[in-house]
């Protein structure tokens, strides 16, 4: 089993990380931590851990790669048959692996799972509990981040897509799809990533018995313009590199006109409301694909031609739902989440 941290500047967060992922009860496991060239002092955090104790192997880069390349350089480098993902502000449960591998190793087509995302500050509220594809071509939360915990959702089920503050993929079906796309920097590349497992025969499963507390609650809070800006540009950019890679033709004809209607309708809100700039990172965003258009065509051949086994209306039962238009509303007009949250 191998545990991947990917940090940048994660001193407030990191070192509380480690220690709960130290004192998981699994009995063989490493931690693979990438630094993205952080500067607050994390690093020497990170080292002092290292130190103290091998399971950990620390990789520095030289400048910020951004969560997906990250994520990819700790696969490459993890020996374990899986690979569970965290982010640095988070806190596992000591039976969060035992958990998590049990039910992977009751079902060989279970691909990747998600465990039960709760808030680090309000352990009985949701972060997150998977999601599900709507026809619009965004994503729909099975929970609102912030709900309280009452046990509904304690049951094991098929979602769409995890999230990568805490999922465990099997190290070989990670290598068949690919890993995540670099290009995606953050935002989205968890979905991405999530689609080719479907789409290669396998199954992305939510384990509400394996327990991660995530600290997004409080780091959400945050809006500062460059967040605004990862937001707005890398969502929208992302989003549809998404739909142009994953979909087949047929729902590529029906879904992306609806989606790209969407964010036209968020440009048009942002420019009522005196935020052009934001509109402008939106309309940069959907532009990066008409540019970069024979990366994007290189990438949904290798997709549909080498990935695919599956066609979209086997598996569309499975990941998608149904949701209104007033849903969507109220996530885009959240100044620091979105649709893709």
């Amino acid at each position: 089993m191998s545990v991947i941290v990917v940090n940048y500047n994660g001193l407030e967060f990191l070192g509380r990380c480690l220690q709960s992922v130290l004192s998981s009860r699994y009995p063989c496991f490493e931690i693979i931590l990438v630094d993205n060239r952080s500067t607050d002092g994390s690093r020497d955090v990170a080292m002092k851990f290292a130190g103290h104790d091998g399971r950990i192997k620390v990789i520095y880069n030289e400048k910020n790669l951004g969560p997906a390349a990250g994520r990819n350089i700790g696969g490459k480098i993890g020996r374990g048959s899986y690979l569970a993902f965290i982010d640095n502000d988070t806190e596992v449960d000591p039976n969060w692996l035992d958990e998590a591998i049990k039910v992977m190793e009751s079902d060989s087509k279970i691909g990747a799972i998600q465990c039960k995302l709760l808030l680090l500050d309000s352990p009985n509220r949701f972060d997150y509990a998977g999601d599900f594809l709507s026809p619009y071509g965004f994503l729909i939360q099975r929970v609102d981040a912030g709900a309280f915990d009452d046990g509904s959702l304690d049951s094991q089920t098929a979602i769409f897509s995890a999230k990568s503050a805490g999922m465990i993929v099997r190290r070989d079906v990670f290598k068949k799809a690919m890993g995540f796309d670099s290009d995606y920097f953050i935002y989205v590349e968890e979905t991405d990533l999530c689609w080719r497992i479907w789409l290669l025969g396998y199954r992305v499963v939510f384990v509400p018995r394996s327990k991660v507390y995530h600290a997004f609650g409080r780091s959400s809070k945050r809006v500062t313009p460059f967040s605004r800006y990862l937001v707005r540009y890398h969502g929208s950019k992302n989003y549809v590199l998404t739909l142009l890679k994953n979909l087949s033709i047929d729902k590529l004809v029906e879904i992306l006109p609806r989606h790209l209607v969407l964010w036209m309708a968020v440009s048009l809100w942002l420019i009522l409301k005196r935020r052009p700039t934001e509109m402008a990172w939106i309309i940069g965003g959907i532009v990066w694909n008409l540019v970069n258009l024979r990366k994007v065509w290189e990438k949904r051949l290798i997709v549909q031609e080498q990935l695919r086994n599956m066609y979209d209306d086997a598996i569309w039962p499975s990941i998608t739902r149904k949701e209104s238009l007033r849903y969507f509303y109220r996530k885009a007009s959240n100044p620091i989440s979105g649709w893709w949250d």
